[in-house]
């Protein structure tokens, strides 16, 4: 598994790699409080439920989108990217990357997804073959919920997080994908005994960065 420090120093290089292909200086924050913010709220879920590993899930949760930037190069689904960025490194890194975009590992039809894919069948069907191929592990659970949690700002509600998305997008999120939030929500509060929104008080926000700041 991939240490801390490995991980940081992907994310660096990331940014590096970034910055020289046209960001703009003082943006990174809307990357980097994303992805650290999924990391933490990933490890303080995984220390409360006693059963996965907190390190790990720490990782997980800030590699989960390491293929993003190199998605508009590759013009591939940055979870394509990502797996085949890991496959030879950290299989568990490259899985989280592709899985934590669909709840449950349910891929929708390709006609739904087909501009995600960047009208790439054949990457479609492979992460549709990898699926059915395994069982949804915790760990995937765990990162999928995170990642609809965490903003450029920090914590989030489901609520908020969908009016984003609609804003964006200019289109409401599909009712199919609400439910499954929903229960995937539903999902670890009953396995914690309590609200995932009680536990954001309790982590420290000492890894966000600010607009202006691509560095800590």
């Amino acid at each position: 598994m991939f240490s801390r420090s490995e991980v940081n120093n992907y994310i660096v290089e990331l940014l590096r790699f970034d910055l020289a292909h046209g960001r703009q200086p003082g943006t990174w924050y809307k990357y980097h409080n994303h992805v650290y913010g999924v990391g933490y709220l990933a490890q303080k879920i995984a220390e409360m439920l006693g059963n996965l590993d907190p390190e790990k899930a720490w990782v997980f949760g800030v590699m989960h989108d390491a293929g993003k930037m190199y998605e508009p190069f590759q013009q591939r689904f940055h979870g394509i990217v990502g797996y085949e960025l890991f496959m030879d490194k950290d299989i568990d890194i490259a899985k989280i990357n592709l899985s934590h975009s669909f709840y449950f590992n349910k891929l929708p039809e390709y006609e739904k997804v087909e501009k995600m894919f960047f009208g790439k069948r054949e990457d479609y069907e492979f992460a549709q073959n990898l699926f059915m191929s395994a069982d949804v592990s915790e760990y995937d659970k765990l990162i999928q919920l995170c990642d609809c949690l965490v903003n450029c700002n920090g914590f989030v509600t489901l609520q908020q997080r969908a009016d984003e998305f609609a804003m964006r997008n200019n289109l409401p999120v599909p009712m199919r994908l609400s439910e499954d939030l929903l229960k995937l929500k539903e999902y670890f509060d009953y396995k914690l005994g309590c609200d995932i929104y009680s536990l954001y008080s309790k982590i420290s926000s000492d890894f966000m960065l600010t607009s202006g700041n691509d560095y800590k």
